[in-house]
Parts: structure tokens; C-alpha cells; sequence
């Protein structure tokens, strides 16, 4: 069996340390039932170290298990305006004070100085890949609002919850619902859900694609089967309904850098008529849109709550004239177009 690790002293203590560091720096990690990792602590250090052990891993030495709780709690907290440490600790302790009993000073830079960098890097990290994956919002905030009235905001109710950051932003068109209150909020949510669609689809899983045959069987002979079979959009589609050119509005954003619209004017929005978009990745695997007719864009919204050909066709009859027309003259190549895309599946 291998030795039982032991904490590095040079990171818990160096001369002149309290004997409580001491103790952690001395202290095997393995260690049976009955005797506790936090024998010969005061009572202050006891009730510092004393974290629920919910879902805590027996195989994990449990004063590792007390620091890393600590430091996750530490470096996750808020930074301020001028992305400095909050100075007090969840305890009531001055960070001063309480980073000293977990980690030793550099030559240079006292405990707490060494764990506000952390807590520094990982706001930032965090809001950079917002400011990445959300870059319509950011620009109608600039980069110092975002931060402050939408980014750290939204990190703070849903920290990340997965490895990989590009999965950062998920709930944050969730967020914008409930708790962006400001008049333009339409505008924001809307941004949101757009920005997001971007970021996803590059990444969202694709289902088997309907083949070309099935269309052009639609066209020339009609299958029963196909008729009846379920059809789902692809995982990686989107379908926007704006009462506004978001699109055009968005394009016209991203020309320049965020902190330029805090000191001209923004672009025009087109909302001469309602807006109907889909975006997709193309077979390339790059991001694409199209402009949609409303029939049409009616249409591939049955389709991705997942619906049958028959059923539109049922559906296509308590419709308006207008409609009915405009399917009957485009309905079968909008078919060819949407298989040759690969925007159908029959899986869901």
C-alpha cells in the first residue's frame, strides 16, 4: 500500500506560522472512523473546517476535502466593480485573517493577495466566455454593465455546472426571463435566445438524416409509410419569430467591438413587418440562417415539435386561403430543400 499523503508544509506553514497550521501541516490523511482530522484545532478552526459532508467521497481524504471546499467557496464569490476580493469571509472573518490558516504567503504576496488571483481568474474566465457566447448582449451593454448587471448576476444564481464552458450560458435566456425587469427586456431576452442558438448549434448533436430518396418518392409516387412516419427537426435547428430584423440588427452589431456603441448610435432596426428566421448548421458544419416565409416557418415548427406529413396536410386545411395557397405551390420542394439540408429526422 502506497504512503499515506500528507499536505506539502511549505504550503500550509512557514516559520512563525500558529501551531493550528501546524497540526493541518503534520497531519496524516488517512485516517480511521473514529478519529478526526480536526483533533488538536480550536474550537474557531473546528467550526471554520466543519462542512456538511453531503455527497462527500470516503476515498477522498477528508482535510483535502476541507480545502477544496474552501477554495471553491472562496474563488467563486462575486469580485467587486474593481475585481478585488470581497474582504470578508463567509465565516465574518477578515479574508486577511482566515486565507492565512489555509495558505502560506509567498515572497511576495501576503495569503489573502494569493487567493484573490484565483477568485480574479475565474470571474474572468467565466465572463469572458459569456462575453464570447453572447456577444449581441454584451454590445448592448458594453462590457462593464454586462459584467455588473447581467454577467455576474447570472453566474451567481447558475454557477457552471458542467467542464466544458461552452455550456456556460444554458440557462441564461432562463435567467433574462426571470430576473431582467428593464423596459427594453423583449429586446434582451430575444438577443439572448439568438446568441445562444449560435453558440449551440455548433456543438448540438445531430440525429440520422432523412435521405434524399424519401423526397423523391414524396414527389413522384407517395409513400404511405413516409406519409404516416414521424419527423423531427434536427437538434442543432432554430426557429425565430421576431416582431423585428434581429438578424440584420445583430450582423451590424458585431462589425464593432462592444464598447463602441457606448459612444455612438445604435443601428436601425428594421420592424416594418414581423421577421421569420431559421437557424441551422449546414452540412460543412457551419452556422447558417434563412429568411422563412410564415407558411413555411409554421410548417417547420410542427415538424419540430415533431408531427407527420398526413397531419400537416390536415393542418394545411383550417388554415387561411393564403396560406393554403402558398403550400400547395411550395410545399413539395420545400420538402426536396429541407431533406437536401438535412433538417429531418425521424429520430427526435
Amino acid at each position: 500500500m502506497d504512503a499515506p499523503l500528507e499536505p506539502h508544509p511549505s504550503f500550509l506553514m512557514e516559520e512563525g506560522a500558529s501551531p493550528e497550521l501546524s497540526i493541518l501541516a503534520e497531519a496524516q490523511f488517512d485516517f480511521d472512523e473514529e478519529e478526526s482530522p480536526l483533533t488538536g484545532l480550536s474550537e474557531p478552526a473546528k467550526k471554520r473546517l466543519s462542512y456538511p459532508r453531503s455527497g462527500y467521497d470516503e476515498q477522498v481524504p477528508m482535510l483535502l476535502k476541507r480545502e477544496q471546499q474552501w477554495f471553491g467557496t472562496i474563488i467563486s464569490r462575486p469580485i467587486d466593480e474593481d475585481s478585488r476580493m470581497n474582504p470578508i469571509s463567509p465565516t465574518g472573518q477578515p479574508m486577511e485573517e482566515e486565507a492565512a490558516l489555509h495558505i502560506a504567503p509567498s515572497p511576495t504576496l501576503r495569503p489573502a493577495q494569493r487567493i484573490q488571483l484565483y477568485n480574479q481568474q475565474y470571474w474572468w474566465r467565466l465572463l469572458n466566455t459569456m462575453h464570447e457566447s453572447f456577444p449581441l448582449v454584451t454590445r448592448l451593454f458594453g462590457f462593464f454593465d454586462f459584467n455588473r448587471m447581467i454577467g455576474i448576476p447570472y453566474l451567481t444564481k447558475y454557477p457552471p455546472r458542467h467542464w466544458s464552458l461552452s455550456t456556460l450560458g444554458d440557462r441564461f435566456s432562463q435567467w433574462c426571463q426571470e430576473e431582467y425587469h428593464a423596459p427594453d427586456k423583449q429586446l434582451v431576452c430575444q438577443a439572448a435566445e439568438l446568441d445562444w442558438a449560435f453558440a449551440y448549434s455548433f456543438t448540438a448533436h445531430s440525429n440520422p438524416r432523412l435521405q434524399l430518396e424519401a423526397a423523391a418518392d414524396l414527389s413522384s409516387q407517395p409513400n404511405e409509410t413516409l406519409l404516416a412516419q414521424t419527423l423531427y427537426l434536427q437538434p442543432f435547428i432554430f426557429l425565430f419569430e421576431f416582431d423585428y430584423d434581429l438578424f440584420a440588427f445583430r450582423i451590424e452589431f458585431l462589425k464593432q467591438e462592444p464598447d463602441h456603441w457606448l459612444h455612438h448610435e445604435f443601428p436601425a432596426l428594421d420592424s416594418s413587418r414581423p421577421y421569420h428566421y431559421i437557424l441551422y448548421r449546414n452540412i460543412e458544419n457551419n452556422i447558417s440562417w434563412k429568411g422563412l416565409s410564415k407558411c413555411e416557418y409554421l410548417i417547420l415548427r410542427l415538424f419540430h415539435k415533431g408531427t407527420t406529413i398526413e397531419h400537416v396536410c390536415s393542418w394545411l386545411e383550417d388554415q387561411s386561403s393564403e396560406i393554403i395557397d402558398e403550400a400547395a405551390k411550395n410545399l413539395q420542394l420545400w420538402f426536396q430543400e429541407w431533406t437536401q439540408r438535412g433538417w429531418l429526422s425521424s429520430q427526435k
